[in-house]
């Protein structure tokens, strides 16, 4: 025999008021329905620490390419459906943490791989089907090339986690000099660098480094002598990679989330830009800006002065962003402390 219970109204009612704001969340989640996973087969079986590091969108193509740790450049040319190694066949494979990747601007078949924890500079000329280490440094982040010279001769490098340490190359990459001790004593790790050509370009100092109980100084340097001396054009300490747009305007992170500084001026003068956005953007057409705050992207058409949120949210928070111009398509990558199966979303942007 089956027994009913009966509930008074009221108690009914007090039952469903408690339940209301429950009933509510579950209606309310966010749709990422327009996010697709596109992480599939990259990147092997197993990754090292950090996961997938970096991202890059191949110039005139629709190919990306993502930086997994320990296990190299993987190239997907069918908008992450699929995922092959560069490199595959080479006797010194690039086992580091990915950290750049920089191309030719008249030859993208050329790029430029950087990474820290191992072996810290390769090049390729074909596309990405093999690779060259250059030099003996090792344990390398950020890097900026003389693209005013046809030779690509001059090339500088920021060092991980070292204060004082910009190394740069006059031959190409196959010997290096620590110019980063013209930098003043005291100054924070310097990881990151934006060259304009031979003579001219930008370091940072910024991170955790300390004397006894004091952080190290932050700031953003600047040379005009190629590195026989360094200028201090602002107390922002940045980090990451910077944004170098189309229209030459750089931006560039504050370190621990302090926010942007920008400059239209090659660095000689920065200000700071207001608002949510405090991670490195990256760039669509027509100048349009677009960077993640915690995992709501949001756009600026008016070069960082306002921002609006931008499409759903993303599954994850988002360690970086890249936009592939001929397939219309928006990547956003986060990192992760093992092989991940939802490293990689995609969204093809109308």
């Amino acid at each position: 025999m089956i027994s009913r219970i009966s509930i008074p109204i009221a108690a009914l009612a007090v039952l469903l008021a408690a339940t209301a704001p429950l009933l509510h969340a579950q209606t309310t989640e966010p749709d990422i329905s327009h996010w697709e996973n596109v992480t599939n087969d990259l990147g092997g079986d197993k990754w090292g620490f950090g996961g997938v590091t970096t991202m890059a969108a191949v110039p005139e193509s629709e190919a990306v390419i993502a930086g997994v740790s320990e296990q190299g450049l993987w190239m997907s040319p069918d908008s992450g459906k699929t995922w092959s190694k560069l490199g595959a066949n080479d006797k010194m494979p690039i086992v580091n943490h990915p950290y750049q990747i920089i191309f030719d601007p008249k030859n993208p078949r050329t790029f430029w791989e950087t990474g820290n924890t191992g072996p810290g500079v390769f090049r390729t000329d074909d596309a990405g089907n093999s690779f060259r280490r250059l030099g003996q440094i090792e344990n390398v982040d950020g890097i900026g090339i003389d693209f005013a010279d046809d030779q690509r001769k001059t090339i500088v490098v920021g060092i991980h986690g070292q204060e004082r340490s910009i190394h740069k190359s006059i031959d190409g990459g196959q010997t290096w000099k620590n110019i980063g001790d013209k930098l003043p004593e005291k100054t924070n790790i310097s990881n990151d660098v934006v060259v304009f050509d031979g003579k001219n370009f930008l370091a940072n100092a910024a991170g955790w480094k300390r004397d006894g109980a004091k952080l190290l100084t932050f700031g953003t340097f600047r040379t005009a002598d190629g590195g026989a001396t360094f200028s201090k054009v602002s107390d922002a300490g940045p980090s990451g990679p910077a944004l170098v747009a189309a229209d030459g305007t750089i931006y560039w992170q504050t370190l621990w989330n302090s926010g942007l500084i920008k400059s239209s001026d090659q660095g000689k003068t920065w200000a700071a830009l207001p608002g949510p956005v405090k991670m490195n953007p990256i760039e669509l057409p027509g100048g349009k800006l677009v960077a993640a705050v915690d995992a709501q992207l949001h756009m600026s058409t008016d070069g960082g002065k306002s921002w609006a949120k931008f499409g759903d949210p993303v599954p994850f928070q988002p360690s970086g962003l890249v936009f592939c111009a001929k397939t219309r398509s928006l990547y956003v990558w986060r990192s992760s402390d093992a092989k991940e199966e939802l490293a990689i979303v995609r969204w093809e942007v109308p």
